[in-house]
């Protein structure tokens, strides 16, 4: 199975924040070779509307000088909570887990409390 089929079988808005993060984290112990994990949240207009997005990314080379980014975003109604949440953490910049960095972030302690409204899971290229 491939990693994107992975995570669609195994994610949806019945799992809790924790669920989804460990889902990740499994799938993320297939070896890619010169991956990085993103962890980027706010409030953006990708639609025409105001969401809060929760998204967790696995980004790797394509072979082409570009990029291929694995994400699974998790998408929140706007409130004034969350409005003024935003950040971008990479796993290179931290030594410790990076499941275990990200759950010490603020967007983390606000997507764990609230119903997620949605979540797309897709593979794109920068």
């Amino acid at each position: 199975m491939d990693l994107l089929e992975f995570l669609k079988s195994n994610i949806s808005t019945d799992n809790t924040l924790d669920e989804i993060i460990n889902v990740f984290d499994e799938m993320c112990k297939t070896p890619i070779e010169e991956d990085l994990l993103i962890n980027e949240y706010g409030v953006y207009d990708f639609t025409g509307e105001d969401l809060f997005y929760y998204d967790l990314v696995r980004q790797y080379p394509d072979g082409d000088d570009e990029y291929y980014q694995l994400r699974v975003r998790i998408i929140f109604s706007p409130d004034e909570e969350n409005r003024h949440l935003e950040d971008t953490l990479w796993s290179d910049d931290t030594e410790e887990n990076f499941f275990d960095y990200i759950r010490k972030s603020n967007g983390y302690d606000y997507a764990k409390n609230h119903k997620i409204k949605s979540i797309d899971i897709e593979i794109d290229q920068t």
